[in-house]
């Protein structure tokens, strides 16, 4: 038997179903790991991004260089993004980002993988 699919209305929301509330929408408020999964996966978005084969691709950055001595990243960003309200991203919000996720009063549950940062400097805003 063949089944037809209806075209519905449009829209420009999503509704989705969990089982637990997420306690906020902080990536750094130390949220469980599959409420951070399934939500801010879907509301946050990198400096890079996995592809399907695990090849790392770009995000909020276009592009980016790696020191010979492998200690430094340069991270070029990708121009127009936008935050919610309209703001422009910028070089300032990742290093206050990057730089709250892993401070030593952070809650952060993925606290870890930022140990091996040693500092992050804005080169242009």
């Amino acid at each position: 038997m063949v089944g037809t699919a209806w075209a519905g209305p449009e829209t420009n929301s999503l509704t989705l179903g969990m089982v637990l509330e997420p306690p906020n929408l902080d990536p750094t408020g130390g949220a469980a790991a599959a409420i951070d999964e399934v939500v801010y996966a879907n509301i946050f978005e990198g400096l890079t991004r996995f592809g399907p084969d695990g090849a790392v691709l770009p995000g909020l950055a276009e592009r980016w260089e790696v020191s010979d001595d492998g200690r430094t990243y340069t991270f070029h960003l990708r121009q127009g993004v936008t935050f919610h309200d309209g703001t422009t991203m910028d070089a300032d919000d990742v290093v206050f980002s990057l730089d709250r996720a892993r401070a030593e009063d952070s809650t952060n549950a993925q606290k870890a993988l930022f140990e091996g940062i040693e500092s992050v400097t804005a080169l242009d805003a």
